[in-house]
């Protein structure tokens, strides 16, 4: 390795460090931050009783920034894979409609990876060394959305490789993925039922993830192993059978909240 390429990487690494920091730091702590301004106004939506406390809190960050450094180096594993034409990666602006299936094809596998990584990772032989370090969030935070094993990491952050390896795609859809990607993940974890009281009303709307369908995951463990899709749930018969209740059971409650007052 020339010492011109030392010199790259010493910059380059810290950038996607940064980039993956930022995105983390930025959802978990607006989200976070608007649960916690409004705590009394949402209490009525909150999935479970238990409450996360500041040494959980601190173990999700914790985690989440080991998760961040490992996401950085396959960061910058793409991009000496794309220097060297093992991938490609456009980085001129895409047409909107090139855009728009690039990205749809991220979300389409990157949901049927972590649908099935997901579920490996709770068989027993695995769950130990792999996940048992996220479910310690029985109640998560937005926090918790990187909260992972390193093992755990290293399986998660190898998809965007994987993918590379088969599609080309351009660097602002790779960014608007990764994007999209903490988004959801946050959301996923808020504790607080974010979405609204009819969603689950819509066909199309009911495929996609709410917050009740993955805190049932973290609290039961055995159900809910989708990220940003029900599909893959209900066709392999992984849905949590009261997920609707459950979903319903707190936009009942916001009802009756408001008609008291």
């Amino acid at each position: 390795m020339t010492d011109g390429l030392l010199r790259e990487l010493a910059i380059v690494w810290p950038i996607i460090f940064a980039n993956d920091f930022v995105r983390y730091a930025l959802a978990a702590s607006i989200l976070f931050g608007i649960l916690t301004l409004f705590r009394r106004q949402l209490a009525h939506r909150r999935i479970q009783q238990r409450i996360a406390t500041r040494p959980d809190i601190r173990r999700e960050m914790s985690y989440s920034l080991s998760t961040i450094f490992i996401f950085s180096l396959v960061g910058l594993s793409v991009y000496l894979g794309n220097k060297a034409g093992v991938f490609q990666i456009d980085d001129a602006l895409p047409s909107l409609s090139t855009g728009l299936l690039q990205f749809g094809a991220f979300v389409l596998a990157h949901d049927a990876y972590f649908y099935w990584i997901h579920r490996a990772m709770h068989h027993p032989r695995l769950f130990r060394k792999f996940h048992r370090v996220h479910h310690l969030s029985l109640s998560p935070t937005p926090w918790a959305a990187y909260s992972f094993a390193p093992l755990e990491a290293v399986v998660e952050a190898a998809f965007l490789p994987l993918f590379l390896l088969v599609f080309d795609t351009s660097a602002i859809v790779v960014l608007g993925f990764t994007t999209h990607m903490i988004i959801r993940n946050v959301m996923g974890h808020a504790g607080i039922e974010i979405y609204p009281k009819r969603w689950l009303n819509w066909p199309l709307l009911r495929l996609i993830t709410t917050t009740t369908h993955h805190d049932l995951h973290h609290a039961e463990f055995r159900s809910n192993f989708g990220l940003y899709f029900t599909w893959w749930d209900r066709l392999m018969g992984t849905e949590h059978p009261q997920y609707r209740q459950e979903f319903a059971k707190s936009c009942m409650q916001n009802v009756n909240a408001d008609s008291q007052v």
